[in-house]
C-alpha cells in the first residue's frame, strides 16, 4: 500500500505537524518514560489510523487544530496497545526494531504502555467533547476485550472463523472505526454520514487485518516490519490456517495442528506450501473483495474532494 504518497500529498502539512506533536505530547518529567515511549513512536509505522482521522475530518471540511490533537490521541492509543501486545506475545521485533520489552524488560513494556495510554486520554480530554471521549474509551475497552478473547481461545488451539472475525473486529477494526467516527463527530457531519463512515472504517479495518495475516505467511519481513511466521511461531490461528484446515487433507491438517501446538517453526515452509495449494488464498481474497466493495460503496455518500479520493485509494491499495 502506497500510503506515503497520500500522506505526502494533500495532508502533508498535517502529517508533519502530527509527527512533531507526537514527540511533544510524550514528554515527561521522568526522562526515561519519554525515552522509552519515544523509541517506538519515532520508529515510524504506517500511521494509517491518524491518516484516516485527518482525511475524514478534511473530507467534511473541518479545519481546526483539534483534528491533529485527535489524530495524535488515536496514534498513541494504537502505540500503547502495540507495546502491551509485544509483552503478551513476547515479540522480539516491532516496526523493524527491537521491541521495548526486549530492549529494556517486561516491566518497562507494561508501565510505558500505561504511560502512553494515559497521554492519549489526556489529549482526548483536552478536546472537551464527551461524545468523542466516550467513543475512544469504549474502543479502548473493546480492544482489551479482543486481547483477552484471543488469549483465551489460543489456549484451546481451536478457533472457528466466527471467533477469528470477533477477535479482529475488536483488536483491529475497532480502532479504525473510532478513528473515523471521532473525526466525523468533530466535523459535525450528519447522522447518515456518521453511519456510512462507521461502516466504511470497520470494513477497512477487517481488510487491513486480513492482509496483515496473509503477509505473515506470504510476505517479506521488509514489508511487515516483523518476522515472517510470527503468528505461527506464537501459536496463533489466523484466517490463512483456519481456511486451510477446512480445505486440506486430514494428514496435512494433523501436521498443521501438531506444529502449531509444539511451535515447530522448522515446518513453516511446508505449511506455507499447504496453504497455497489448498485454495485458502482464493477464499480469503473473496472475503477481502467483499469488504473492500462495502468500503467503496459507503464512501460514495461523501461529498467530492481530494480527501475522499485518498480514502478510496487506500481501499483500492489494500483490496
Amino acid at each position: 500500500m502506497d500510503l506515503q504518497k497520500i500522506q505526502h500529498g494533500s495532508i502533508q502539512k498535517e502529517m508533519e505537524i502530527l509527527e512533531l506533536k507526537l514527540t511533544e505530547f510524550l514528554s515527561s518529567e521522568v526522562s526515561l518514560a519519554t525515552k522509552v515511549a519515544s523509541y517506538l513512536v519515532k520508529s515510524g509505522g504506517k500511521r494509517i489510523r491518524p491518516t484516516l482521522t485527518i482525511l475524514t475530518g478534511k473530507a467534511f471540511g473541518y479545519k481546526d487544530k483539534n483534528l491533529i490533537t485527535l489524530a495524535c490521541a488515536i496514534e498513541l492509543l494504537h502505540t500503547a496497545s502495540l507495546i502491551h501486545d509485544d509483552v503478551v506475545d513476547q515479540s522480539d521485533i516491532r516496526r523493524g526494531k527491537t521491541s521495548i520489552h526486549r530492549k529494556w524488560d517486561n516491566a518497562h513494556g507494561v508501565l510505558v504502555g500505561d504511560f502512553v495510554y494515559s497521554k492519549a486520554f489526556q489529549l482526548m480530554s483536552s478536546l472537551e467533547n464527551n461524545k468523542i471521549i466516550t467513543i475512544l474509551a469504549n474502543s479502548t475497552n473493546r480492544i482489551s476485550e479482543g486481547e483477552i478473547l484471543q488469549l483465551t481461545l489460543k489456549k484451546k488451539n481451536k478457533i472457528k472463523e466466527k471467533d477469528y472475525f470477533d477477535i479482529i473486529g475488536r483488536k483491529t477494526a475497532e480502532l479504525f472505526k473510532a478513528s473515523v467516527q471521532s473525526a466525523t463527530l468533530l466535523a459535525k457531519a450528519s447522522q447518515d454520514q456518521y453511519q456510512s463512515m462507521t461502516n466504511f472504517a470497520y470494513s477497512l479495518g477487517i481488510v487491513f487485518q486480513l492482509n496483515d495475516d496473509l503477509l505473515d505467511y506470504m510476505g517479506k519481513e521488509f514489508q511487515t516490519g516483523k518476522k515472517i511466521g510470527k503468528d505461527f511461531e506464537e501459536g496463533k490461528l489466523t484466517l490463512p490456517l483456519i481456511k486451510t484446515l477446512d480445505l486440506c487433507t486430514k494428514k496435512e491438517a494433523s501436521l498443521i495442528r501438531s506444529s502449531l501446538l509444539s511451535r515447530k517453526f522448522e515446518n513453516f515452509k511446508e505449511i506455507r506450501c499447504i496453504i497455497e495449494s489448498s485454495g485458502a488464498l482464493n477464499e480469503i481474497d473473496k472475503i477481502i473483495q467483499k469488504y473492500s466493495s462495502s468500503c467503496l460503496s459507503e464512501l460514495e455518500k461523501l461529498p467530492s474532494s481530494p480527501y475522499k479520493e485518498s480514502l478510496k485509494q487506500i481501499v483500492r491499495d489494500l483490496g
